[in-house]
């Protein structure tokens, strides 16, 4: 049994997600304006460069090159960015985190030569002028630099000083494994949050009144550290207890419902009060017989309608216990009333659901779907978005869903997927840019053997010689199918 609505059986390819969910992205270049001058970009230093190579100082193709360089920075200056990061990584372009995969193939002079002066990151800012121009061709055709503190002297000796080189890029910095330290911080908290509402549940049972302050405690703990290290706490949620699935539930919906409305753009305050609304949504539970809530097969019409109850059963609680918050209990009351308001309970003055309602049923819906149950296996995570995706503009806000799809990806992080060379691995971080090409940790080769240090690939590489990605996935599966007893181990 469920109450969670899984829509039609038809889904959505995951390049359709994608491309639907786009707009959503937090990446700077999600949007195609600033994309398209951001290849224009690129495209004029590789123009200018070869300009150089060919033609002498005095030609009118170089200085006209430099004039189409200076240009292209202030057409995205134009877009309020008051600089740009060109990085290579791994021979792949990359205009701040978004990669370029047919320029990586087209200017591949471009990446051989910036590389070997030991560049891997180019800023320019919004001051770039001719000067900064002339001066960063010039580097890049020198033939007397070799190395990152030769490529600074000449930019100094040059005084180019819109222009900033790196020998690292930050997109190598961003794949370091969370460290040990973080990991325990989190995990510490998680379980101080699933204690928490054990407690609850218990004072709930015996009709007494809850303390509401350990739950704040929680929220702020989870809260603080999605600040500082959101993939630590995104992690958490691939932890499915099947033991306490209610409460394991309500920390992960929370922790979903923190991260949706942090991308959102929700203040500190009102994500404190959406964080607790998140853990006590599905308290009227409680109320029901835990025969009904596990029952295997379907349900009676006098077992739905006990089902059903709990949503204002839910709202009942809270309002006892007279909360200064009212936010919990008319969560609680409308998270199942869907967004065309055809749910539960009958929304007699057709008011729309509130903003943490439909932030929570959403990420409710994804982590029950995704989450064995005694009555039916999860459902992959790729596919339970798509099952959300279809049902926005009607169980779902159809803004809300998109935002959340843009925040976990197309195969969130925690998801076990086998990539088109056969090999295994979990997915270790969503890169914003690319949501069908996350970064993913390998455990097992080909051949069906583990590797005793998993490595971490970048899915948006380029292959050099085929200007196409290197790997991409062709499925998700099981944890269990892939041998994985707990996902969040690998994160």
């Amino acid at each position: 049994m469920t109450d969670t609505d899984t829509g039609p059986d038809r889904l959505e390819t995951p390049a359709e997600i994608a491309a639907a969910v786009a707009p959503a992205s937090r990446s700077p270049f999600a949007t195609r304006k600033r994309l398209a001058r951001g290849q224009e970009l690129v495209r004029a230093l590789a123009v200018a460069q070869t300009s150089a190579t060919l033609y002498p100082a005095s030609h009118p193709s170089v200085g006209q090159s430099f004039d189409d360089l200076v240009a292209a920075v202030g057409s995205l200056a134009e877009t309020g960015l008051d600089e740009v990061t060109i990085n290579i990584y791994k021979q792949t372009l990359f205009v701040e985190d978004h990669v370029l995969t047919e320029e990586s193939h087209t200017y591949a002079k471009l990446i051989e030569e910036t590389l070997a002066r030991g560049i891997s990151a180019l800023t320019i800012s919004e001051e770039f002028a001719r000067k900064d121009a002339e001066g960063l061709i010039g580097l890049l055709t020198a033939d007397d630099v070799h190395d990152i503190e030769a490529a600074q002297r000449y930019l100094d000796d040059h005084q180019v000083h819109a222009v900033d080189v790196s020998e690292t890029t930050e997109l190598a910095e961003d794949e370091s494994r969370t460290s040990a330290e973080s990991k325990a911080r989190v995990r510490k908290t998680y379980d101080a949050g699933i204690g928490a509402m054990r407690d609850v549940e218990t004072q709930v049972k015996l009709g007494r009144v809850f303390e509401v302050q350990p739950l704040q405690n929680v929220v702020n703990g989870l809260l603080e550290s999605l600040f500082t290290d959101p993939a630590a706490v995104l992690g958490l949620t691939a932890i499915k207890s099947h033991d306490d699935y209610t409460l394991n539930h309500s920390i992960n919906v929370c922790i979903l419902s923190l991260a949706l409305g942090s991308t959102l753009g929700l203040d500190d305050q009102s994500l404190r009060s959406l964080g607790l609304s998140a853990l006590l949504y599905d308290l009227g539970k409680v109320r029901i017989p835990e025969d009904i809530l596990n029952k295997e097969g379907p349900l009676t019409s006098d077992e739905w309608h006990i089902i059903k109850s709990h949503a204002t059963e839910g709202a009942d609680l809270l309002k006892r216990i007279q909360l200064v918050d009212q936010m919990p209990m008319i969560v609680a009351y409308e998270h199942h009333q869907r967004h065309d308001l055809q749910g539960y309970p009958e929304n007699l003055a057709a008011q729309e659901q509130h903003l943490f309602s439909k932030v929570v049923a959403l990420c409710d819906a994804y982590d029950a779907m995704t989450t064995s149950r005694p009555f039916r296996r999860e459902i992959r995570p790729d596919k339970a978005l798509a099952v959300l995706m279809q049902g926005r503009g009607k169980a779902y806000d159809p803004a809300i869903t998109k935002s959340l799809v843009a925040m976990l990806g197309i195969y969130p992080m925690g998801a076990v997927v086998k990539l088109d060379d056969h090999s295994t691995g979990i997915v270790f971080r969503v890169n914003r840019d690319d949501l069908l090409h996350p970064r993913v940790k390998v455990l097992v080769d080909p051949d069906g053997r583990w590797f005793d240090d998993p490595h971490v690939t970048d899915l948006r590489l380029v292959d050099p010689a085929s200007g196409a990605v290197a790997r991409s996935i062709i499925e998700c599966v099981p944890a269990a199918d892939a041998g994985i007893e707990d996902v969040w181990e690998y994160l």
